[in-house]
């Protein structure tokens, strides 16, 4: 969830860079996973301003996820707990 919540944070930085560049930068390189590929300034914040949208949508997707096995994982510890106790393991 960390790295999901700095990704969406990564595209907003880089959007306001952008408006702070210079105007005469002709192509903007833009990282999509391992390749690099140049845009237009105005192309590349686009781009940038689309990213996080789609960054939220699976961030959002993930914290569902978390929220239904949250409760699953607690039924567990206190079912192992029942059974085994709270005996430290031997080392």
């Amino acid at each position: 969830m960390d790295v999901k919540k700095k990704q969406l944070q990564n595209p907003e930085d880089a959007c306001e860079d952008i408006v702070l560049a210079d105007e005469g930068c002709i192509m903007t390189p833009y990282q999509i996973g391992d390749v690099v590929i140049s845009h237009s300034q105005e192309e590349t914040q686009e781009m940038l301003e689309e990213a996080p949208k789609n960054r939220s949508e699976e961030t959002d997707a993930l914290e569902s996820k978390v929220g239904s096995i949250r409760p699953v994982l607690a039924d567990l510890k206190v079912q192992l707990y029942a059974k085994f106790g709270r005996n430290k393991p031997r080392s």
